[in-house]
């Protein structure tokens, strides 16, 4: 018995400290990983990356945002003077903004406060919109929000890092104003090449919500669908992002999407 276990603990022995960084890391990063390496990892390193994706899809979103135009505000202060009333869920960088029409009035809800400093260097960038809040907040508990005070809700690219759909759809129907609309784009689950979906199941199930805080195999457009939250009316497609080669192949993981605008 001895000698079997002195075998194993000599074949096993060079692969041991390995084992226990790897342990320390995966502990670090359960602790940590949520409230303090993510977050900065997104806004100082992910960037780029973020930034590629919104050049290749820039002309589709520009597409999908245009109808916000034709809305009129539900406040009849803000409706005399052409202004709408706009929260973005997780904005980021802001790469967004640019598509925003006239004389918006903007409030973003970030979990990431790294981004809080960007969000007002972006007004000048963007003169057109009047950056007015940067609240630091979860989708799912915007409690900061008044009922029924924005004309439009924004998300690209949360569903799949939010605790709960469900609960952050119950937080965006509370706060649109009546009439308002939920803009929405977001990556899902695949459901066209096999091999990518068990690649998306395999990293979520993993590594991937750890290290990135997102999961890849979420169903959101099926839950947006069930429409449990009363939404009027939801119009929503699914569709593929453009492709690139090289590196960028790797977008092919989360290039099923869903959009659609849900109008309370």
């Amino acid at each position: 018995m001895l000698e079997h276990l002195q075998e194993i603990l000599h074949a096993v022995g060079p692969w041991l400290p390995h084992t226990f960084v790897a342990f320390i890391s995966l502990l670090i990063l359960k602790k940590y990983g949520g409230s303090h390496i993510q977050p900065l990892f997104f806004a100082k390193v992910y960037n780029p990356f973020l930034g590629t994706y919104h050049v290749t899809c820039q002309a589709l979103k520009r597409q999908h945002f245009l109808s916000m135009k034709d809305h009129v505000s539900a406040d009849p202060v803000l409706r005399k003077k052409g202004v709408l009333r706009i929260l973005e869920i997780g904005p980021g960088p802001g790469y967004n903004f640019e598509f925003y029409p006239p004389n918006s009035e903007l409030t973003v809800v970030e979990v990431n406060p790294y981004f809080e400093e960007q969000f007002f260097r972006k007004q000048k960038e963007h003169p057109h919109i009047k950056m007015e809040r940067f609240v630091v907040g979860f989708a799912e508990n915007m409690k900061d929000v008044p009922d029924n005070s924005v004309d439009i809700v924004v998300s690209t690219m949360v569903l799949c890092s939010v605790r709960s759909v469900e609960g952050a759809l119950k937080e965006i129907h509370r706060i649109l104003a009546p009439g308002g609309k939920y803009y929405y784009w977001e990556h899902i689950r695949e459901a066209e090449y096999m091999w990518v979906l068990f690649v998306q199941h395999l990293a979520s199930y993993t590594f991937y919500d750890l290290v990135f805080g997102c999961q890849l195999n979420r169903k959101s457009d099926e839950i947006i669908k069930r429409n449990k939250v009363g939404f009027s009316s939801i119009d929503q497609q699914r569709f593929r992002t453009p492709q690139k080669g090289g590196l960028h192949a790797i977008l092919i993981f989360h290039s099923a999407h869903v959009k659609g605008i849900a109008t309370k």
